[in-house]
């Protein structure tokens, strides 16, 4: 009879929390969308609303998680999905490009940010990952309702949202294992990134191979309700491994969405899938504005403007930079970089899970929360008066720096129209030295953020290992020399890279001046020519000494000196030995 009784209980307090949540949340998300603002606002109020009625305990809190969790990766599966791979290849050039530019800006940016914010170096590096996307839902809302820019721009802008999307998955995929309590040793960043690469390769090129001719065969022998439930096992089944090997659920849901894509039947798959996504993905929501205290929204109203003024500053700035770049009007780019500016889905997730592990406080939790509602609200408003914007920003802005722009405008223009005289070869072999180099750059970069954060237990260590004459002084000098030593082969690749761009570069320049359209001896020309005459080794040895140099550490100007001149000569030696070898 007792168990009866708690049965009849826990199905009643599973009733009513499903009335409560689905009602009130619906209630929200008609109230936002007459505002003209994203249902998610309305579903992240709702929850907060829930939250000061104090609809909390171990049965909601139950309830809720299991159906955030299903949400996370049915959302995950769908934004997986409509990733269309071909179009990506067709069209992406640009985006990408733009993407690559802005992401380590913003990772860069949100980690000096959090730093400057109090935040220690793993919740840099998480809040760095946390507003370096863009809300495609918002976006697209807000650019559908606007005029300024053409239909090909806006496709531009939604498609650089979902390539944030995947920088986002894989960013995810690297942080995922830190928020799971792992250490910052070298070790296990080293092991950590191995196994996630394996595990996505894998999954990924075998699920390619398989997944969607299996797919394709369910749907030829059997109705309709059977594909959606392979799909959904398949989606949950990857899901479910992501996590067994220390990763975000929502990885393995995304690379399933992804896989599931490349079937003919996707779009049948996607039409299933979305009134579930629907249902699941406002329980997700819902769960973020649980965890939310109103007061401690109010009482943290500075550190939601600083984050949203450092998020704002640097997306903005990261992508008239990429347009810039990309060579763009100046007012466009000013005009994209405004509709970029509103926080995307992966913000919630991403700060969710850093919530849930420990990692980030329920203060700087609630403000992130209070700075991505913030940047959606605000998006349609500044993109309403965008016009307005840039032209008090242009007449306000002295004119010397209004020159300056317009001298780089030139100057960037007359470049581009000087790589047009290149040969198409020419320029796919400039595309591919470029991706090499910046590659190159990225690898450099991530070797320093691993011997920065390894080091000290690497000297700690060698000191504790060795004899009383190697004191933490030598030790970190031994750690640093090996440090030099792999910047080398990455050094000298971006090195050829870079002076083959120039080649081309200083290529078409020549064929500009035998058609009349350039200047000869120019400055820059003068300076990429000398550039070109010095021995690549030069600068390898030069810029590893300055990366070494520059990186925090206990070693002094002699201890640096004496460090490069040893890896010069490792270096010396395992080419002589390699040259020997082949002889």
């Amino acid at each position: 009879m007792g168990l009866g009784w708690g049965c009849i209980m826990e199905e009643a307090a599973l009733l009513v929390n499903m009335a409560l949540l689905l009602l009130i949340g619906g209630i929200c998300s008609i109230i936002f969308k007459r505002l003209k603002m994203p249902a998610a606002i309305g579903y992240i109020v709702s929850g907060i609303i829930l939250h000061s009625c104090g609809m909390q305990g171990p049965d909601t809190d139950n309830i809720v998680k299991f159906l955030s969790d299903c949400g996370l990766v049915l959302m995950m599966f769908c934004i997986g999905m409509e990733l269309n791979l071909k179009k990506l290849r067709k069209m992406g050039s640009f985006a990408t490009m733009v993407v690559m530019i802005q992401v380590p800006i913003m990772l860069a940016g949100g980690y000096l940010g959090g730093t400057l914010l109090g935040l220690n170096a793993l919740q840099a590096i998480v809040f760095g990952a946390i507003i370096s996307g863009s809300s495609t839902a918002v976006i697209t809302i807000v650019l559908a309702e606007q005029n300024r820019i053409s239909r090909m721009d806006v496709e531009t802008l939604v498609l650089v949202t979902v390539i944030e999307d995947i920088a986002q998955v894989l960013i995810m995929s690297a942080v995922s294992p830190l928020m799971q309590g792992q250490e910052m040793e070298i070790t296990g960043i080293i092991w950590m990134l191995v196994i996630v690469l394996v595990f996505m390769v894998a999954a990924i090129g075998i699920g390619m191979l398989f997944i969607p001719r299996l797919l394709d065969y369910v749907s030829e022998k059997y109705a309709d309700e059977i594909l959606l439930i392979i799909s959904l096992g398949l989606c949950f089944g990857l899901a479910f491994l992501s996590v067994k090997i220390g990763m975000s659920m929502a990885i393995g849901a995304f690379m399933m969405g992804v896989i599931v894509s490349q079937s003919k039947q996707n779009k049948r798959i996607g039409h299933e899938v979305e009134p579930m996504k629907n249902v699941f993905m406002m329980m997700f929501f819902v769960s973020i504005g649980l965890l939310i205290n109103p007061m401690d929204l109010v009482n943290n109203i500075p550190l939601i403007l600083a984050i949203y003024l450092i998020y704002f500053i640097l997306k903005a700035g990261s992508v008239i930079l990429a347009y810039f770049i990309g060579n763009k009007p100046m007012r466009l780019s000013f005009y994209c970089s405004i509709s970029l500016v509103a926080m995307g889905e992966f913000a919630f997730i991403i700060s969710k899970e850093a919530y849930e592990a420990g990692i980030m406080s329920q203060e700087f939790y609630t403000s992130i929360i209070g700075a991505a509602l913030i940047s959606m609200i605000f998006l349609p408003l500044i993109n309403r008066k965008a016009e307005a914007i840039c032209d008090f920003v242009q007449v306000k802005t002295p004119q010397p720096i209004v020159n300056g722009f317009l001298r780089m405008e030139s100057i960037r223009s007359s470049y581009y129209t000087k790589m047009s005289l290149a040969t198409k070869e020419t320029m796919r072999n400039f595309r591919s030295r470029l991706a090499y180099a910046y590659v190159n750059l990225i690898i450099i970069i991530l070797i320093q953020i691993i011997f920065y954060a390894g080091t000290p237990t690497v000297t700690e260590f060698i000191d504790a290992h060795t004899p009383e004459t190697v004191s933490r002084y030598i030790a970190t000098a031994i750690v640093m020399t090996l440090n030099f030593v792999i910047l080398v082969p990455f050094l000298y690749k971006m090195c050829q890279s870079i002076k083959y761009l120039f080649r081309v570069y200083l290529d078409s320049e020549r064929k500009a001046l035998a058609a009349g359209k350039g200047h000869p001896h120019t400055t820059v020309d003068r300076f990429l020519r000398y550039i070109m005459s010095v021995n690549n080794w030069i600068f390898v040895v030069l810029f590893d000494f300055l990366i070494l140099f520059f990186t925090p550490n206990q070693i002094d100007l002699i201890g640096h000196i004496i460090v490069a001149v040893a890896g010069v000569i490792i270096v010396a030696i395992l080419q002589i030995l390699a040259y020997m070898r082949r002889s």
